[in-house]
């Protein structure tokens, strides 16, 4: 039976992939992975914990979504033969010093740093208040599933997050990019119509390798598995179609 590993973003937990598993044929294993049981202390330490999970457990398919698609790139990049498959929903690649620009580390790693001290300062309920607030998270706070994926984002463990979104801030973390090339035959990139930041990241991410799969989700922003958990579903059930025609 084919074995599949997901990574939940940022706030989330595995129960962000409750719709999306109850979409998949019957027989695969699914491991949702809490992002707290790899410390994410950076990207690549999170990377190198994930990496000792799968080196007991291995996987035919590795599923990120938002923060937990870097880590699941970087240990792609790092260790391939790791990750068979890689789908990333709503993902990049990192920070492009020459594309982006000199100073966008360093002001990506100062915003990251000031989220980090408001979790501290006023606690995850009054963060979470203000995290979706982004425009980011237009079409997603209109969602039937916002209300009650809201309270779950507010009962998360303050110090963790903080801790994670400085230490795995762009800012702070390797640009993958480079690494695209040498995946793309095994990866899915995917992101919503709705989410116009990340669909220009998955056009440049095409541009960058042209053999890589790109999907864009109709009607859909940036929190895909509950927004799109369907089209998720298909997409990882086309990624392992040969083991489930068996």
């Amino acid at each position: 039976m084919p074995r599949v590993t997901l990574l939940h973003g940022f706030l989330g937990s595995p129960a962000d992939w409750a719709e999306v598993l109850a979409q998949l044929p019957s027989g695969m294993q699914c491991d949702c992975v809490p992002l707290l049981e790899l410390g994410c202390r950076s990207i690549a330490d999170a990377a190198a914990q994930l990496a000792h999970r799968l080196e007991q457990t291995p996987c035919d398919l590795l599923v990120g979504y938002s923060m937990g698609g870097r880590i699941a790139l970087e240990l792609a990049a790092s260790r391939l033969e790791l990750v068979p498959r890689l789908l990333l929903l709503s993902s990049s690649p990192g920070i492009d010093d020459a594309v982006d620009g000199p100073d966008s580390r360093m002001k990506r790693t100062c915003e990251d740093d000031q989220r980090a001290s408001e979790l501290l300062r006023d606690g995850l309920d009054a963060f979470v208040e203000r995290w979706y607030r982004l425009p980011l998270f237009a079409s997603f706070i209109a969602h039937p599933s916002f209300a009650a994926t809201r309270v779950r984002r507010a009962q998360g463990e303050s110090a963790f997050w903080a801790r994670a979104v400085a230490g795995c801030s762009p800012g702070r973390s390797p640009s993958r990019w480079d690494a695209l090339p040498a995946l793309a035959s095994r990866t899915i990139f995917a992101a919503g119509t709705l989410d116009e930041r990340y669909a220009a990241i998955a056009l440049r991410v095409k541009a960058s390798a042209p053999a890589l799969r790109l999907e864009f989700v109709a009607q859909s922003g940036h929190v895909l598995p509950i927004e799109a958990p369907a089209r998720c579903s298909n997409l990882i059930s086309e990624m392992l179609s040969h083991f489930i025609a068996r």
